[in-house]
């Protein structure tokens, strides 16, 4: 497992250091999925935009006849019922 200790810049961003990237098949433009656990930062690659994953549900929706505040309200179901 490979450690390093990062700076925050002003504007909130950090450097994933090379190696950890390397590893972990991380590239240029890849999104990384990022929540909090206590006082750790979590963080995972994912493959997919997540706008496109809206745009996906958003097209689904649309199409069973879902209004946007509909799914809107399901999705914050969801989150609660994770809580």
């Amino acid at each position: 497992m490979t450690e390093a200790v990062v700076k925050v810049t002003s504007k909130g961003q950090l450097t994933v250091p090379a190696e950890i990237r390397r590893d972990l098949g991380i590239d240029k433009d890849d999104y990384l999925y990022v929540t909090e656990a206590g006082d750790l930062i979590l963080m995972k690659r994912i493959g997919v935009d997540p706008k496109e994953i809206l745009n996906i549900f958003q097209r689904a929706a649309k199409d069973i006849g879902f209004t946007r505040k509909e799914l809107d309200q399901a999705i914050q179901e969801i989150q609660q019922a994770k809580e």
